[in-house]
């Protein structure tokens, strides 16, 4: 009865290291995965972050009375852009939209002009080479009251 016991384990003794060679690419794919949606909400959040400062900025009482509406436009653009920039993210210039013109309903028949920025990037997946995982366009939207009178 031993001896019939001691050959079941002898051929049992290489299974777990088989079991776990062929499971751990599947581990590997999901820690990947859940890095990557990590990444993705980060970066998410520093574009809100950057749309927000943007929107803040172009409310502000000191750009309003710029000559050259022109040159306003790209100074709010270079803030969002360089935020985003001091956080890793590079983007064009012209994936940030700015309206200062944004009418603001409070409810009641109550309206104020407001800045609007939107920002949208490209974010490129971890996991997208070889699959047809493509890369997740983020977009973030601010909008923020103007504190100066037209």
């Amino acid at each position: 009865m031993k001896r019939a016991i001691s050959s079941a384990q002898r051929n049992q003794r290489g299974t777990a290291l088989v079991e776990f060679a062929l499971i751990i690419w599947l581990l590997v794919l999901l820690l990947v995965g859940v890095v990557d949606f990590g990444l993705v909400i980060r970066e998410h959040q520093i574009m809100q972050n950057a749309a927000r400062e943007g929107a803040r900025f172009s409310g502000m009482n000191s750009i309003a009375h710029a000559i050259d509406p022109t040159a306003t436009t790209n100074a709010i653009k270079g803030v969002v852009v360089d935020y985003l920039a001091q956080e890793g993210i590079t983007i064009p210039a012209s994936n940030v939209s700015v309206s200062q013109t944004q009418v603001i309903d409070f409810g009641g028949g109550e309206t104020a002009m407001g800045s609007k920025i939107t920002v949208t990037y490209s974010h490129p997946l971890l996991v997208a080479n070889g699959w047809k995982f493509g890369p997740v366009t983020l977009g973030a939207s601010a909008i923020f009251r103007n504190f100066y009178s037209e």
